[in-house]
């Protein structure tokens, strides 16, 4: 039986991110600094009608390849591309409901404990609600994700969600269209493998802007 994540309490340290996650840098969502094994991005679905597209296949019109692009993967890296008005997607600031269960399937395969795993979760800053302070975090079981994306009273799924035992974090920042996933080689290796997902090796965030992360400053 599922159910939906559950507000954290005020006092919950959040398993020692509280501080990291309420910094100046963390606005639209927490890149950590390093202490995992590797990282990727899952780009975010692109469709034309019924069929799904990797990014690389719609920069090919213009005989461009992701890997050219420094910065991070935003809407941006489709500029100048023919034909992208008339694409769907990709989605900024949230994964869609089908490659989010992808993923959560993933992270069940490398957690301990699977789908009952303890995880913790927080909105980005910048989308807090009107009128609530501080920060907006969540606890639950991994296997609930997909509940709470069903049923979440906020706007976005958190741009920050993580397993409590630290093997793995999550990170949709708000103004991107892709998804960073940081956790150990085995993960971030059948992440890159699975032919249901657009997973590929790009710089973090800090290291496209020379390791200035603050809010909006996305190139």
């Amino acid at each position: 039986m599922t159910t939906t994540w559950t507000r954290a309490t005020e006092g919950d340290p959040l398993d020692g991110l509280r501080a990291a996650l309420t910094s100046d840098g963390a606005g639209c969502g927490y890149e950590p600094p390093g202490g995992y094994g590797d990282r990727c991005w899952l780009l975010h679905p692109i469709h034309e009608g019924p069929v799904r597209l990797r990014w690389d296949q719609v920069l090919a019109r213009e005989g461009r390849r992701l890997d050219d692009w420094t910065g991070t993967p935003s809407h941006l890296v489709f500029e100048g591309v023919a034909g992208t008005d008339d694409l769907e997607g990709p989605d900024p600031a949230e994964l869609d409901r089908a490659t989010l269960a992808r993923l959560v399937d993933r992270l069940a395969r490398h957690t301990p404990h699977g789908a009952d795993a303890l995880v913790g979760a927080a909105q980005a800053p910048v989308a807090a609600l009107v009128g609530d302070t501080g920060l907006v975090a969540w606890r639950g079981r991994l296997g609930d994700a997909l509940a709470h994306h069903d049923t979440m009273p906020d706007p976005w799924f958190p741009a920050t969600w993580w397993a409590a035992d630290g093997s793995w974090l999550v990170l949709t920042d708000f103004d991107l269209s892709a998804t960073e996933v940081f956790g150990s080689r085995a993960l971030i290796e059948g992440l890159l493998a699975d032919p249901e997902l657009d997973a590929v090796r790009h710089p973090s965030i800090a290291e496209s802007l020379g390791g200035w992360t603050r809010p909006g400053s996305h190139p």
